[in-house]
């Protein structure tokens, strides 16, 4: 099978030796006719001249003979009736009646008559042109005629010369059609140098077409092909990346529930066993047992609804109903619950009535994870203010390196070095999700082993 530059040059030669060829063989025979009407101009205009010299002739024989020679050309009179009465080159007396002539008849219905003929007498092609004149009151016809062999000469020498440059320019041709061939080839092989290197990845290789605008156009396509596999090739490592971090993310989770559920779980195996054995047990103790068991599965219950919530976050499985309260009762509320689970802590709020447009339940938990997050980082009172539509969650606990600021809203995330009791890490994350619903933002202010502030601004639900 033929390589695409191989079948142009093939298709382009052809064509061009075919309409040389054909543009040739039309040259041949125009250029015959054009020489012929050359001669035959040539013959009227010295019949022309023998028409008006001959009137003056009272010997027609020698006049003839003597034109002859002079012009190199045979010159024939004949009579109105046919019959030849003089010739340069021939015995006139044996000769047969022209009346049937095609240039005879022919100069009877118009001022000239051609006609090419083979002579018998002769013996040779000739080109004959005849005329009829008046000489006193008798018609007669000049005739003068031409070696068809003299007019073909002067053609061969013209056409011979077109033949030349047919030749030379059918060499220009081929010459130059074995170029554009190896403008294609070479364009070919930068195409399949362009599809290697998109095939080998390598995206960011510059390719230049410039032969035909068709090639350029394939070039600028190619490097937006190659813009395209290297954006998906990003997005493919993006992905894959993402891939790992949801395994890892996994992994993280099964670590985190292995680890939070491990103690309360156990504890609640260890005081149900050990209520189980015994059963002579005190009843304050067992009291006591039964308390730690009830505390530790409220943990377990709390954690698993904490999982649950974050599914949901993650899916967008939520409900989401906005509705107008007062942002102040409901901080009010939380703090009062944490009065309840955390009798031993003292939570500070300051507070006035605020209005706003939110999901109460979503707002509550935001909130309530501040809280929490804020009295598990605090052995010192928490401060809550709710002033001028700015909330915000004050300690004075072990503060967050700055390094790890932008870091503890991920899932599954905690300062490193701590470790509380029903936390998978994902309160702020809860918090984060939660306030971006709203179009709101979480501010975090923080300074290392002196607390932190956790703030947002309600002007877009006021």
């Amino acid at each position: 099978m033929l390589r695409l530059h191989q079948h142009v040059a093939k298709q382009l030669t052809v064509m061009v030796t075919v309409l040389i060829c054909i543009f040739g063989t039309a040259s041949y025979f125009f250029c015959k006719q054009m020489e012929i009407d050359r001669y035959e101009n040539t013959l009227k205009t010295t019949l022309s001249i023998i028409k008006s010299s001959i009137v003056y002739k009272s010997d027609f024989n020698d006049y003839i003979k003597e034109v002859g020679k002079s012009s190199g050309m045979r010159v024939t009179l004949i009579g109105d009736d046919g019959v030849v009465l003089a010739d340069s080159a021939a015995d006139f007396e044996v000769m047969e009646n022209h009346n049937n002539r095609a240039e005879i008849m022919q100069s009877r219905l118009k001022e000239y008559g051609t006609a090419v003929r083979y002579s018998q007498t002769l013996k040779e092609d000739f080109l004959n042109v005849a005329s009829r004149v008046q000489i006193g009151e008798t018609f007669y016809f000049v005739r003068i005629t031409t070696p068809l062999d003299m007019v073909m000469k002067s053609f061969y020498i013209i056409w011979t010369s077109i033949v030349v440059i047919f030749v030379f320019a059918l060499c220009v041709g081929l010459f130059w059609i074995d170029k554009f061939s190896k403008n294609i080839r070479n364009e070919v092989l930068k195409l399949n140098g362009a599809f290697d290197a998109l095939a080998n990845k390598e995206y960011k290789k510059e390719f230049h077409f410039g032969f035909a605008k068709e090639f350029a156009e394939l070039g600028v396509y190619l490097r937006k092909l190659a813009k395209r596999l290297e954006k998906r090739a990003k997005q493919k490592r993006k992905y894959t990346a993402k891939i790992k971090l949801i395994s890892r993310q996994k992994s993280d989770i099964i670590s985190a529930i292995s680890h939070e559920f491990k103690n309360p779980i156990a504890s609640v195996i260890g005081y149900a066993q050990t209520l189980n054995e015994d059963e002579n047990i005190d009843a304050a103790i067992r009291k006591k047992f039964l308390e730690k068991i009830q505390k530790n599965s409220q943990k377990i219950s709390d954690m698993i609804d904490r999982l649950s919530l974050a599914v949901k976050l993650e899916s967008d499985d939520l409900p989401f109903q906005i509705s107008e309260f007062d942002f102040d009762e409901l901080i009010k509320e939380v703090v009062s619950s944490f009065g309840i689970s955390e009798p031993s802590r003292t939570i500070v709020y300051d507070g006035e009535p605020t209005s706003i447009k939110a999901d109460a339940q979503m707002m509550e938990i935001a909130v309530s994870n501040l809280i929490s997050n804020a009295l598990k980082y605090s052995e010192d009172d928490v401060y809550v203010e709710l002033k001028n539509g700015i909330f915000s969650v004050k300690d004075s606990g072990i503060g967050i390196a700055q390094g790890e600021v932008n870091k503890i809203t991920d899932k599954f995330y905690r300062v490193e070095g701590r470790s509380w009791d029903n936390s998978l890490g994902l309160g702020l994350t809860f918090v984060s999700y939660i306030l971006k619903m709203h179009g709101l933002e979480l501010k975090i202010e923080s300074v290392l082993n002196e607390g932190s502030t956790f703030s947002f601004n309600l002007q877009k639900i006021l």
